[in-house]
């Protein structure tokens, strides 16, 4: 359940939303990425998630979100860090980014 906007709360949100929630072309390339990686691996395929984090504080609301990083202008588009994102050894480059005022969007 979402925190009220009471100054005096502080919460944090994680929301894990499923690869290409709004739109055909990323889950289409995604779930195709998934099956190449898995056969080449020799593995299952494994379900895909986008990631994001609604924090409130008594400044206000703010939203991180984990996207990948399509050019080397971040600044525009509000990142404040950027690295490697993945677990034993399957990195992948990713940034995060946080808006104030807004939820969490995929």
């Amino acid at each position: 359940m979402p925190a009220s906007r009471d100054t005096r709360e502080a919460a944090v949100d994680l929301y894990w939303l499923p690869l290409g929630a709004g739109g055909r072309s990323v889950r289409f390339n995604g779930l195709l990425y998934e099956a190449i990686s898995a056969l080449v691996e020799r593995r299952p395929r494994y379900d895909l998630y986008h990631s994001a984090l609604e924090i409130l504080v008594p400044s206000g609301l703010f939203a991180v979100e984990m996207t990948p990083i399509p050019n080397d202008r971040g600044w525009q588009r509000g990142v404040v860090a950027e690295g490697a994102v993945g677990t034993s050894g399957q990195a992948d480059s990713g940034s995060s980014a946080t808006r104030s005022g807004g939820g969490a969007t995929a």
